[in-house]
């Protein structure tokens, strides 16, 4: 059983979010944001959920799981479509009526015959949307899943900041003598860094998934 990224989430948190003096389009927080989201969303990510709505597509190598079986990276959405590979090679689609979203388990209807499928990991394919989409404008068939945790969303941005300082002049030790100011010096501090990844894991771990 694996799980790819079809379409990639949608931003939860967009470089207007990080503090700075920054563009609201800066490319460079862009993609610090991008870095930081990975890290923890959908099948790329530790956190086992998916935030951004996203398309993923599970492979199975057939129908053996039994009449349902759960969709990972949660929250689901909707179903998109349930392709397989017949035992001549040649792929399919099983009907939209042979199956539902319930509970965020693909249940097939108990009237389904499960095909003869070829001898591959990847024989059957469920391709699903998933991820926050939202109190509104869910298609038909779709399952509004609510609005985006503003606690992974402020883990996200206190772990870019922290990324945005850590290339700041300033945290690196060093010192400067101006003549007739005086000295000045810089220094990180790892506590402090400590401090901030602790707080969006906290953040953060309530929300996780453990498969």
């Amino acid at each position: 059983m694996t799980v790819r990224v079809v379409t990639p989430p949608a931003p939860i948190v967009a470089p207007g979010d990080i503090a700075g003096s920054h563009s609201s389009s800066d490319p460079k927080m862009a993609a610090l944001i991008q870095a930081v989201t990975e890290e923890i969303d959908g099948p790329t990510g530790w956190l086992g959920r998916s935030l951004g709505a996203q398309t993923l597509e599970l492979t199975l190598p057939g129908f053996s799981c039994g009449r349902n079986f759960a969709l990972p990276f949660k929250p689901i959405i909707g179903i998109v479509s349930v392709t397989y590979l017949g035992a001549d090679g040649v792929e399919q689609t099983v009907p939209q009526a042979s199956y539902r979203l319930a509970n965020e388990r693909l249940w097939f209807a108990a009237g389904f015959a499960f095909p003869a499928t070829a001898c591959a990991p990847d024989a059957v394919r469920v391709r699903y949307k998933a991820g926050y989409n939202g109190t509104s404008g869910a298609e038909v068939g779709e399952v509004q899943t609510g609005p985006i945790p503003e606690r992974a969303r402020q883990a996200i941005i206190i772990s870019v900041q922290q990324m945005k300082a850590l290339g700041a002049e300033n945290l690196f030790l060093r010192s400067e003598e101006v003549e007739g100011v005086g000295t000045r010096q810089w220094t990180v501090s790892e506590q402090a860094g400590q401090i901030v990844r602790q707080a969006s894991e906290r953040l953060l771990s309530t929300l996780r998934v453990y498969q």
